[in-house]
């Protein structure tokens, strides 16, 4: 049985190593309209407020993506690739946290997509460079009393969004977290559960990890991996390295540590 790998990171290690936020998540369905970025689109749609959207079969002119990279040597523990730029291509699946950075807009990204020719590709996308060809109709959680913001983290060296509250909350409904460097995902994803004291039935997320580690299939062995959460539970994932193809399944318990980031919505209502 392999061990979880752990990295160090440029910085100190901040004392928190989980960070949750409890609010109100209600579902909606909403209309990404044609013609807009996806930026534009999503915001068009709920306005500026914290929110998580599943993003499954939309088709787009462009779309604009990055990969993980190994690190570049000034300490950080990974990068980014070049942008990639398709055209006419689908998103197959993926997941958006939209909060703010700079006091604007902004949406941090994973998922699936194919070309036109159906090769596939996966990683971070760029909502602000990326095209709706068609209208879509999307389900998405509107959060009341939290959101994530950008900040600039000291341990990892990286601007990195973290859940902030934006007003009380009588009754939360969900939990949103970040999860820090070298933490197991299950178990604080448990964690966060607990903190909140809500009886959790559905995880939405995102982040990277030191490689990831599957039941049943072979690992990705890269210093980071681009990863979004598939299942209910948030056990079952799309994960992709430095230059391998995309790989789904089901993560293999106590194996996965957070890479950077793990951004996650919790949710004890998600109808």
């Amino acid at each position: 049985m392999p061990e979880a790998r752990t990295l160090t990171h440029p910085g100190p290690i901040a004392a928190e190593r989980i960070t949750t936020v409890p609010c109100a998540a209600s579902r909606q369905r909403v209309t990404l309209k044609a013609g807009y970025t996806l930026l534009q689109a999503m915001t068009d749609a709920v306005g500026e407020v914290g929110a998580w959207f599943d993003l499954d079969d939309i088709r787009v002119d462009t779309l604009t993506f990055v990969r993980p990279a190994p690190a570049p040597g000034d300490g950080h523990v990974a990068w980014y690739s070049a942008q990639t730029v398709l055209t006419d291509a689908i998103i197959l699946k993926g997941g958006a946290h939209l909060g703010r950075r700079e006091g604007a807009a902004f949406a941090h990204i994973h998922g699936l997509w194919s070309e036109s020719d159906g090769t596939r590709h996966a990683g971070h996308l760029l909502a602000e460079a990326t095209v709706l060809s068609a209208d879509h109709l999307v389900n998405v959680w509107v959060l009341e009393g939290a959101i994530l913001e950008t900040a600039q983290d000291t341990e990892t060296g990286f601007t990195l969004f973290r859940p902030v509250a934006t007003g009380p909350i009588e009754n939360p409904s969900a939990v949103l977290a970040t999860i820090r460097p070298n933490m197991k995902l299950d178990q604080a994803l448990i964690t966060s559960a607990e903190v909140a004291g809500l009886q959790v039935k559905v995880i939405k997320g995102l982040g990277s990890l030191v490689g990831t580690y599957w039941e049943g299939q072979s690992a990705i062995i890269d210093d980071a991996t681009e990863v979004l959460l598939t299942s209910d539970a948030g056990l079952g994932a799309i994960a992709v390295g430095f230059s391998g193809p995309a790989i789904s399944g089901n993560l293999a318990p106590s194996l996965n540590r957070v890479c950077v980031t793990f951004e996650v919505l919790l949710l004890s209502n998600p109808a």
